[in-house]
């Protein structure tokens, strides 16, 4: 897979971007990862660091701090200063580097590393053939819609390139692996190659070896931290290490008492838009470039759910809807998040594929990253959100595509107005 060309140089080793020890964008929110109960510290760590990056236009190259001051910057010990840098190195988006001028340092993301995470997501959820007809089929239709536009890029290639080669690779790795017949025990994150650098890797591999993908989406309980270490000759720390790996991925979650332990569960899309939005910041792609390919990608996503929907489809989003609307007649806007983006969910599991609507996911949380998470902003973004999604529920009660497809582009267009002057009000 082609890496997607840098435009600027590394930043110099010796600067140190700042890194937000507060949640303030839209991105958690947009993408999912606020929900799901309690989120421990290292993986809370290790996704701040990357949404700072994201925002701070990802600086590569250079170093954020030693561990200790990591620590004194989230508050944090030092052992989970570690279990969020390994999070980080697994995922490829920064490492630690030792030495008197060492710290955490921040890489430029490999196209083949950062699919691999995407190509294991799809096998695990059992993407088909069709599926993968489907999502290139309408990859296709937005790439020939935006290509018509005639807005060329560096050197002379269409803007929008890079975003769908690294999509369209994923799909042909998809394709290629489901050709192949290849299990996929051990791919509920990535390959088992991005587990191997590290002993806290390799436990992690071993743990997701323990069932297969099925028995690991039920809900399988792997055992207890002792059990556990006993079991794999770890010591605690590289355990939990590990440990984090997988909750960070939400492959697992750990359950506290007598009788509970580490239990495993299907992994969240969060996780993997995250990723994404990492590497298309890495790659230096404007975020007002992957917004174009967003509208064009869920309008044909709404279409798509419209011919298909029942009409349990369509109570279960009118439900989202109700309950953002008695939400914000309680005037708690950030309440009232949820709800939106329970909406938005509940309309694309509609088409029924994983792999296209974690790119839908994907492509919507990046340009959110700057955002501001202000109450009384999101309070009139949720409004016009309710507005405009009613249309939209309508056609889906009618089975009506051109109607879902014209409603959607209205309600992107609309948001992306009220989303484009949000800062600039925040600021003001």
């Amino acid at each position: 897979m082609p890496a997607v060309s840098r435009p600027t140089e590394p930043v110099s080793r010796a600067s140190t971007p700042i890194l937000a020890a507060s949640d303030d964008s839209l991105l958690t929110d947009v993408i999912g990862e606020r929900r799901g109960g309690a989120e421990k510290g290292a993986c809370r760590i290790a996704r701040r660091i990357e949404e700072s990056l994201i925002v701070s236009g990802w600086p590569y190259g250079a170093v954020c701090g030693s561990e200790q001051a990591l620590a004194e910057r989230f508050g944090a010990g030092r052992a989970v200063i570690r279990e969020a840098v390994r999070i980080l190195a697994v995922r490829g988006t920064a490492r630690m580097v030792r030495g008197p001028r060492g710290g955490l340092q921040v890489l430029a993301l490999d196209s083949r590393h950062t699919a691999a995470f995407l190509v294991g997501f799809g096998l695990f959820f059992g993407v088909t053939p069709v599926q993968l007809d489907e999502t290139e089929a309408a990859l296709d239709r937005v790439r020939l819609d935006l290509d018509a536009l005639h807005l060329p890029g560096p050197e002379g290639t269409s803007r929008f390139a890079a975003v769908f080669a690294f999509f369209e690779d994923v799909v042909r790795a998809v394709r290629q692996a489901v050709s192949d017949g290849g299990s996929v025990r051990s791919s509920v994150l990535l390959t088992p190659e991005h587990l191997r650098h590290s002993r806290a890797g390799q436990i992690a591999e071993r743990m997701l070896l323990e069932c297969t993908a099925e028995e690991w989406a039920r809900g399988r309980r792997l055992g207890s931290e002792e059990d556990l270490c006993f079991r794999y000759g770890a010591d605690r720390d590289a355990f939990r290490q590990a440990v984090r790996i997988l909750e960070s991925a939400g492959a697992a979650e750990t359950f506290c008492g007598r009788g509970h332990g580490l239990v495993s569960q299907a992994p969240r899309e969060g996780t993997l838009a995250r990723l994404v939005s990492c590497f298309f910041a890495s790659g230096g792609v404007q975020a007002h470039i992957v917004m174009q390919v967003f509208e064009r990608l869920s309008v044909g996503v709404i279409a798509m759910a419209a011919s298909r929907a029942s009409a349990e489809d369509c109570e279960r989003v009118s439900q989202t809807l109700a309950k953002l609307e008695d939400s914000l007649e309680r005037q708690d806007a950030v309440a009232s998040l949820p709800h939106v983006f329970d909406a938005e969910e509940a309309i694309a599991s509609v088409i029924a594929n994983p792999l296209l609507q974690l790119f839908t996911k994907s492509l919507r949380g990046y340009p959110s990253a700057r955002i501001p998470r202000d109450p009384a902003l999101l309070d009139v973004m949720n409004r016009r959100f309710l507005t405009l999604s009613r249309p939209l529920l309508e056609a889906l009660r009618n089975n009506n595509a051109q109607d879902a497809a014209r409603a959607q582009k209205a309600r992107v267009q609309g948001l992306a107005r009220l989303s484009a002057v949000m800062p600039a009000l925040a600021s003001g």
